[in-house]
């Protein structure tokens, strides 16, 4: 599910810099009134309101259309049409190419988080959990198709302190588990779902 209006691109600004609706309203110069009104998309943010989302390097292209990433990029990055080639090094203790062919280039993605997952004893997947929060991660760490990704919160704190209770983690899907000795991993017990090392 994707953030398909300003009130949910809005909401979602909210809450990956960890304020209230009340605190980010008043930081940006509205009253609660009004930012319940953009939030539940009933009234278009204002022009001034807009310009203070600048401050904080918002990519006002995302907020009201949905289109790029969620914070507008520093201006020592080159502009996607800018770019000298088709290859990316990708960061990591391998060296590596990755090909970006497919014409278009957006550095981040947003992913919801599907459900919570224990880490401990296995808990129920909600059929009705809120999709409402999402991820920004960068694409260069997304290898695969992005249908084999989920995005979990974790309830629980036997992996703490390698993860944490309330931490956000990203589930790569596979069908082959013949690499994963010693990765963490997440596994389905009868309903539920938990974290697992697998040895």
């Amino acid at each position: 599910m994707a953030a398909t209006t300003v009130g949910d691109r809005l909401k979602m600004l909210v809450r990956s810099l960890s304020m209230t609706h009340g605190d980010f309203a008043k930081q940006n110069g509205i009253s609660l009134n009004s930012m319940s009104r953009y939030i539940n998309n009933k009234r278009s943010p204002d022009p001034e309101f807009l310009t203070k989302l600048t401050a904080l390097k918002v990519n006002l292209n995302w907020l009201l259309s949905g289109e790029g990433g969620m914070y507008v990029s520093a201006p020592w990055e080159a502009k996607p049409e800018s770019k000298p080639c088709k290859k990316a090094e990708v960061v990591s203790t391998k060296s590596t190419l990755s090909d970006f062919a497919d014409g278009t280039y957006s550095r981040t993605i947003l992913l919801p988080v599907l459900a919570e997952i224990s880490a401990g004893m296995p808990c129920k997947v909600e059929e009705n959990f809120e999709l409402d929060n999402f991820v920004e991660l960068p694409r260069i760490y997304l290898k695969d198709k992005l249908d084999n990704y989920m995005v979990f919160r974790v309830n629980g704190q036997s992996m703490e302190p390698q993860i944490m209770n309330n931490d956000i983690v990203l589930i790569q899907r596979k069908d082959d588990w013949s690499n994963t000795d010693g990765a963490v991993c997440a596994v389905r017990v009868n309903d539920g779902i938990t974290l697992k090392r697998i040895q």
